[in-house]
């Protein structure tokens, strides 16, 4: 019996949701997904969302759930992460939670807890300058004092984590009660070789757009989508709208998306170092779903 629920991230472009699905289908389980892109109906090719076929009949959820014209939180999933876990725990199967959005992950497993409560840019704006003016560890006395069970959870150093739990204490007006139900997570990232996953980013940026990428950009401007929408700034979107604009040649917006997504299979591994404690390399598939299985201690008493 699995009581962990399985995280399994890595960088973009490392064959996450492969391997999810192969573990899922061993153990029992059902998929929900970690990834920003992802959540929005229409951005497909571009996020490399899985297909119904790859899905292989594992149940997954968090996907395509906002239109293009909405945004969603860091707040937003988490709350919505630990319904989902929930949700399959009660079916009897076994959260396995799959993407590369770090902040994501992050916030989920340091059990972050954002009460719904909207920004506030005039507080922050204030906030910020009453840091300027009496310094960092003042702010975070001023947290204390409203909140010491909030403060706890939160490093004296952590400024942009400071305001927003003063935003969280002074909107709400209340002691903030940080929520004390926990899930057991268990953190696996995938990864391979620096030249090895740069190749397969750059086969993943060609097959996008030989499977219809350009033409998903155009569907979605036909629909609505601008600059302005949150969905847009996404890798794969922004290199299409400016080749679309003119900016650049398709073949200069391939080069783009080939380098951007590069540059952020480096922010991810430097996030993920903070947040897994279990690093398993990607290949062969065979061996990683059983170094994966290993650790969450399947079978073993089969």
């Amino acid at each position: 019996m699995i009581k962990d629920v399985i995280i399994i991230t890595g960088p973009t472009a490392v064959g996450k949701s492969e391997i999810a699905v192969e573990i899922a289908k061993t153990v029992g389980g059902e998929i929900i997904s970690a990834d920003s892109m992802q959540i929005y109906r229409g951005l497909n090719v571009g996020s490399g969302k899985i297909t119904p076929e790859e899905m292989q009949g594992v149940k997954h959820y968090l996907l395509d759930i906002k239109s293009i014209n909405q945004t969603y939180s860091v707040a937003e999933f988490c709350e919505d992460c630990k319904k989902t876990i929930k949700q399959i725990m009660l079916k009897g199967k076994v959260p396995i939670i799959v993407g590369g959005t770090g902040l994501y992950i992050k916030a989920l497993t340091n059990d972050y807890n954002y009460f719904g409560v909207k920004r506030d840019d005039e507080l922050r704006e204030e906030l910020e300058k009453f840091a300027e003016k009496n310094g960092l560890n003042d702010l975070y006395e001023m947290l204390k004092k409203l909140s010491p069970v909030l403060a706890e959870k939160i490093s004296p150093t952590d400024k942009k984590r400071i305001i927003r739990a003063l935003e969280i204490c002074k909107s709400k007006k209340r002691e903030i009660k940080v929520n004390s139900e926990q899930f057991t997570y268990k953190v696996f990232a995938l990864n391979t070789e620096r030249s090895v996953l740069y190749d397969r980013i750059s086969q993943r940026v060609n097959k996008m757009i030989q499977i219809g990428l350009v033409e998903e950009v155009k569907k979605l401007v036909g629909e609505g989508l601008t600059r302005d929408n949150q969905c847009a700034k996404g890798i794969g979107y922004a290199e299409i709208l400016d080749y679309l604009d003119g900016t650049y040649s398709l073949s200069e917006a391939i080069e783009k998306i080939k380098q951007h997504s590069r540059n952020y299979a480096k922010r991810q591994l430097t996030l993920l170092r903070g947040i897994a404690p279990i690093w398993i390399e990607a290949f062969p598939r065979e061996n990683a779903i059983k170094e994966i299985l290993k650790e969450v201690e399947y079978g073993l008493d089969n």
